[in-house]
C-alpha cells in the first residue's frame, strides 16, 4: 500500500461572498500524480497558494508527512512550486537562474551545479543553459520554470496551469516531464482546466467545480460513474431553453441530459437504439439538427454529469 503523504481535510475560504473552496477534502500517495481538472473559478489556484503556504485566511486542515504542514517551515523546503507566473529571471541564464534558487536552499556548491545539469538535460535545455531566458520561447520558460520548482528535490511537486500559453510539442515535453516524476517517487499535483492533459499524464483525477471535489479516481474509476452508456453529443441552430423542452416531452427511461445550452447538447443513451427516435422527436419539433456524434463513455461525459457544464463554459 502507497504512503500517504499528503492529507487535506475540509479546507474553506472565501473572498467576501465568493466562495473559493468549500470543504475541500483530498488525500495524496507518495509517487501518485494527481490532475485537479476544473473549469476557471473551480478553486484550483487559490488551493495551490495555500499548499505553497502564500495564501492564508482559510479553515480546515493539511498534513504533509504526517504533519501539520503550517507548523515547522521545514516542512515547505520539501515541497516544490511551479507557478502560473514565471518565477525566474530574464536577464540571468538558465544555470544562473537554477543556481540561484538552489542556493536559496542552502545546497552545497558542486552539488548544486550537478543537479542544475541535470535538470537542464531533463528539461532539454543543457544545450541553451548560458544565454538569457529573454531568448527562450515560451515553452522553454517553462521547461525552466519546472526545473526551478524540482532543484532542491522535493517529496511533493505543485504545478499550477504548467502548460498555459504554450505550442502543442512543448505541451507533450512538459506533460512527459510530469509522467516521469510519478514514476521515480515524487508526488505531483498539477491544475488544469484541459481534458487531455490529465487523461495523458495523470494516475489519478479529481474533477472540482464551486471549490469542491465532485469525483475522484483514476480515469477507469470515473469513466464507471457514467456508466455502460453511448454518449451523444448534438448540434445545431436552436436554444438551450427548446431543446431542453423538446428531450423533456420525449421522456422515458435510459435517456439523460448531461449539459444543453445554445446550439450543443450533450446527452447520454443506455440502449443506443433510442438514438434514432430521439432525432426524429427533436425534428418533428422542429428543433434542427446540424451535426450528431455518437462517443463511447469518456472523461468529458464524466465531466459534464458532474458538473452540469463544459469546461468551455
Amino acid at each position: 500500500m502507497q504512503q500517504t503523504i499528503l492529507e487535506i481535510k475540509n479546507l474553506s475560504k472565501n473572498y467576501g461572498e465568493t466562495v473559493a473552496l468549500a470543504n475541500f477534502s483530498l488525500d495524496l500517495a507518495r509517487g501518485e500524480v494527481l490532475g485537479l481538472l476544473g473549469p476557471n473559478g473551480a478553486g484550483k489556484t487559490t488551493l495551490i497558494s495555500i499548499l505553497s503556504g502564500t495564501l492564508r485566511g482559510f479553515t480546515g486542515s493539511v498534513r504533509f508527512l504526517g504533519q501539520d504542514l503550517f507548523a515547522d517551515r521545514r516542512l515547505k523546503n520539501r515541497i516544490g512550486v511551479v507557478p502560473q507566473e514565471m518565477a525566474f529571471y530574464e536577464d540571468l541564464s538558465a544555470m544562473e537562474n537554477l543556481l540561484f534558487w538552489g542556493g536559496l536552499y542552502d545546497i552545497a556548491g558542486k552539488e548544486l551545479r550537478r543537479r542544475a545539469q541535470e535538470l537542464l538535460e531533463r528539461v532539454e535545455l543543457s544545450a541553451r543553459a548560458r544565454e538569457p531566458v529573454k531568448k527562450f520561447s515560451g515553452g522553454m520558460k517553462r521547461r525552466l520554470n519546472i526545473a526551478i520548482g524540482l532543484i532542491h528535490r522535493p517529496e511533493l511537486l505543485l504545478l499550477d496551469e504548467p502548460t498555459v500559453g504554450i505550442d502543442v510539442q512543448a505541451k507533450v515535453s512538459i506533460l512527459d516531464i510530469i509522467r516521469g516524476l510519478g514514476g521515480q517517487g515524487t508526488s505531483v499535483v498539477f491544475t488544469t482546466h484541459q481534458l487531455a492533459e490529465v487523461e495523458q499524464s495523470c494516475s489519478r483525477i479529481a474533477i472540482m467545480d464551486q471549490g469542491a471535489v465532485l469525483a475522484a479516481g483514476t480515469l477507469a474509476e470515473l469513466i464507471r460513474i457514467v456508466g455502460e452508456k453511448e454518449i451523444v453529443e448534438v448540434s445545431g441552430p436552436f436554444s438551450a431553453d427548446a431543446f431542453s423542452e423538446g428531450i423533456r416531452r420525449l421522456g422515458g427511461d435510459g435517456m439523460e441530459i448531461l449539459s444543453v445550452g445554445d446550439n450543443l447538447a450533450m446527452l447520454a443513451f443506455a440502449d443506443s437504439q433510442r438514438i434514432p427516435a430521439m432525432l426524429q422527436h427533436l425534428f418533428q419539433n422542429r428543433l434542427a439538427v446540424a451535426d450528431l456524434k455518437i462517443k463511447s463513455p469518456n472523461l468529458e461525459a464524466v465531466f459534464l454529469k458532474m458538473t452540469g457544464r463544459s469546461l468551455r463554459d
